[in-house]
């Protein structure tokens, strides 16, 4: 006999990793499109940028789910390309602030009809409510994991 898991978890678990997997190829392949030297993790670094702006580093880790030390090559490259500044935290020189440059904010407005292709792509004939109550469960099961 199956049991609760097998039956809802599994196939719910599976989902979620092949719908990441899908976000992950549609930025990758329309990024590689703009001709840009920006890797989808460098992406994700910008994207939290894009909402803030300016970020030490250890929230950016956190947001794009990966350790402090394997940000740094990621934010290296970046300062190379000069989206964005790394300068340090005056209350605690061992933080470094992350902030967004002219040529990152350019960028953003590059990625706009992306973005505006990705919500329109990815939400069709999806009704609002089931949208929002997708994002309610999964914030549900993320603030189970989080305790």
């Amino acid at each position: 006999m199956e049991n609760v898991f097998d039956s809802l978890m599994v196939p719910f678990m599976d989902n979620l990793i092949a719908v990441r997997q899908a976000v992950k190829s549609f930025f990758q392949r329309r990024i590689k499109e703009l001709d840009s030297d920006i890797s989808y993790e460098m992406f994700q670094v910008l994207n939290v940028l894009w909402r803030k702006n300016e970020v030490n580093q250890q929230e950016i880790a956190n947001a794009v789910q990966k350790g402090k030390a394997s940000l740094t090559p990621l934010i290296d490259n970046l300062v190379k390309l000069e989206m964005v500044t790394r300068t340090e935290d005056s209350s605690d020189r061992r933080n470094k602030i992350i902030t967004l440059t002219k040529e990152g904010q350019e960028f953003q407005k590059k990625m706009e009809p992306i973005f505006n292709d990705f919500y329109t792509q990815f939400s069709a004939g999806i009704p609002e409510k089931e949208i929002q109550a997708a994002t309610s469960l999964l914030s549900k099961i993320l603030n189970r994991t989080n305790n």
